[in-house]
């Protein structure tokens, strides 16, 4: 906790304790002031010197009043500092002693009132310079037994009393703050840890609400302002759940086993997650803690799961791939060497054995991703890079297809930094994508692959463009979500994959509607070229 903090806890205390001192004070004064107008009381008060004693009284009740009206005058803050509160209680200190001596000196048992005075000093000053307080009291109990000794208005064992009076006030003065200092301490370890609660709740991800019966809201964290902020209003304006979680929140509270509801604040917001507990409230009945969480976070735990299983799944898969692969491959090898082939035959046996190769490299990258293992980028010449790949996605097309390319507006002195491996698959499962919508539309498979410069923001990117429908737009959001497909024989991996190898290479991949109504595929190379 800041020094300034404890200061001010330490303030609040001082004022509330010197707030019931200030009535302690003017009940004595009124109480002494009654005594000395009563006539069966004029032995024991005012008796040694009645004079003193009215005019004592009278500024003391005087000077009592005008300070319980300080906090008009003077700010409660300034009162409760050290100084003010010291003087307080020297000054009571004086008007004590000489009610006392005027009454006859120790033997009046005015004497008493000052150890209340100097246990007050224990709590009100702090350090050294509280032992003051009982030292002034007992010096000048002494001076006043001295004084009325003189005046023979007392006798030597008046002074015995006032020794023991003298260390009743020490006593007092150092138990009380000594209990103090014990209750300051224990109080800033409650503050210190409330401070830290307060904290933690602020930080949370998590949002949490203390909200009554009606949907008020008593209190929130950031997070809960963040989530339940609506499209239009201010996150400070969060005064009251919203509309969709109250109807939720009170069919919850009528059955008492749903302790969990989920709710949108918007048609077009995610989905939250809204769990909440009953609390005692003494103001009106009982109060609701609500803990709100997007559930997205909680779909993408249940993604992450899914995909460990995958991966699993995967490796198990890629080896029972390999096999037959290996197999296929080798016989393409042993039937390229064969003399009876014809130029016809070998292109063939070349093409299976370019894409058991491809196959191969595939499954590599699929394992690497389920064993989380790290891209090896590379500096690739973009024109003789595309112009490579597009030879070998055609080789061993049978039907008619298009490949556009443009890259004339690519900086040419740069050069990409990507895994080639990776980039291949990603452009492959694009473009055959393209391809089959375009096919689809306008009866012509047909693609272009576009590498330029973003000049706004100096971005290098590669798009790949098709002819198709396009998607629609309600469906983009789940358009890069493993196992998300609108086809009916489609995995819902390829669009997922090619995102993961794209944030693999530091790089990111986009969607948007093409000038033609069809799809756009972006990748965006941010601080990925070399000079």
């Amino acid at each position: 906790m800041e020094p300034a903090a404890f200061e001010d806890l330490h303030s609040l205390q001082r004022s509330t304790i010197l707030r019931v001192y200030n009535y302690y004070r003017l009940l004595i004064s009124f109480l002494f002031l009654y005594l000395f107008s009563v006539e069966d009381f004029s032995e024991f008060v005012g008796a040694a010197n009645p004079e003193l004693f009215q005019d004592t009284i009278i500024v003391y009740l005087l000077g009592n009043v005008l300070l319980s009206l300080s906090p008009v005058v003077v700010s409660e803050q300034v009162m409760a500092k050290t100084a003010p509160s010291f003087t307080i209680l020297i000054i009571d200190i004086i008007a004590l002693t000489l009610l006392m001596s005027a009454s006859g000196g120790v033997s009046s048992g005015l004497g008493n009132f000052l150890i209340f005075t100097v246990a007050f000093g224990g709590a009100l000053v702090y350090g050294r310079i509280s032992t003051v307080l009982p030292a002034v009291a007992f010096i000048l109990t002494l001076y006043g037994e001295f004084y009325l000794f003189f005046l023979d208005q007392n006798d030597p064992q008046s002074f015995f009393q006032a020794g023991i009076l003298g260390i009743v006030y020490f006593v007092a003065n150092t138990f009380f703050q000594s209990l103090s200092q014990q209750l300051r301490k224990r109080e800033s370890e409650v503050f210190t840890l409330e401070e830290i609660n307060q904290t933690i709740v602020e930080k949370m991800r998590t949002g949490v609400a203390i909200a009554n019966a009606n949907g008020k809201i008593k209190l929130i964290n950031a997070a809960g302002k963040n989530l339940l902020q609506s499209e239009g209003l201010e996150t400070n304006e969060i005064n009251e759940l919203p509309e969709n979680l109250m109807i939720k929140f009170r069919n919850g509270k009528l059955n008492h086993n749903k302790r969990s509801i989920t709710f949108h604040t918007s048609r077009d917001s995610p989905e939250l997650l809204a769990s909440f507990s009953e609390i005692n409230s003494a103001e009106d009945g009982s109060d609701t803690l609500i803990f709100i969480e997007d559930s997205t976070e909680v779909q993408r735990q249940a993604q992450q799961l899914k995909l460990a299983a995958l991966g699993r799944l995967s490796a198990s898969i890629a080896h029972e791939i390999r096999n037959p692969l290996g197999a296929i491959s080798h016989a393409a090898q042993l039937l390229a060497e064969s003399e009876h082939l014809d130029h016809g035959d070998k292109r063939l046996s070349d093409i299976i054995q370019t894409h058991c190769v491809r196959m191969n490299n595939v499954i590599e990258n699929v394992l690497q991703m389920s064993r989380r293992r790290t891209a090896e980028p590379k500096a690739l010449n973009i024109d003789i890079w595309l112009k490579e790949f597009t030879i070998e996605f055609s080789a061993g097309v049978t039907e008619k297809l298009e490949i556009l390319i443009e890259t004339e507006h690519f900086p040419k002195e740069n050069s990409l930094n990507f895994d080639p491996l990776h980039l291949s698959q990603i452009l492959t499962n694009l473009c055959q994508n393209g391809l089959r919508y375009s096919n689809k539309n306008i009866g012509q498979a047909k693609v272009k692959i576009l590498a330029g410069l973003d000049t706004q923001h100096k971005i290098p990117f590669i798009e790949v463009i098709d002819w198709g429908e396009g998607i629609a737009e309600d469906l983009t959001h789940n358009l890069f979500e493993p196992f998300y497909t609108t086809e009916t024989s489609g995995t819902g991996l390829g669009l997922y994959l090619s995102k993961e190898l794209c944030d693999a290479n530091n790089t990111r991949l986009s969607y948007s509607r093409s000038e033609s109504g069809g799809s756009c595929f972006r990748i965006s190379f941010i601080q990925q070229v070399r000079h």
